[in-house]
């Protein structure tokens, strides 16, 4: 992956694009982020309380980019009834005799 990707795909995850640029300056990749610890980011030039944030948001995949949340719903349709019988007790009338 390219390090426009790259940096691309941190802030899409939601890290800051300065942490961002400082991760990519360091890393080519996201697996190698993923793989990194917190110190190692924070040597990377992360603060320390993102660090553990970024991590996190790295390791999981971004839902709205899931190839699975883009398929759509496949709903079965209700039966279709194509006639409906009506039941009618007693005399017919005139029409109804001619039928």
């Amino acid at each position: 992956m390219a390090k426009k990707d790259t940096l691309n795909a941190l802030v899409k995850r939601g890290v800051d694009p300065a942490d961002a640029a400082a991760l990519v300056a360091s890393y080519n990749s996201l697996s190698a982020i993923g793989e990194a610890s917190v110190e190692d980011l924070v040597a990377a030039g992360v603060p320390e309380d993102r660090a553990e944030s970024i991590l996190k948001a790295v390791r999981s995949k971004p839902a709205s980019s899931s190839s699975k949340a883009r398929k759509a719903v496949v709903q079965t349709p209700e039966p279709v009834k194509l006639f409906e019988t009506s039941v009618k007790f007693g005399e017919c009338d005139g029409v109804e005799k001619k039928l």
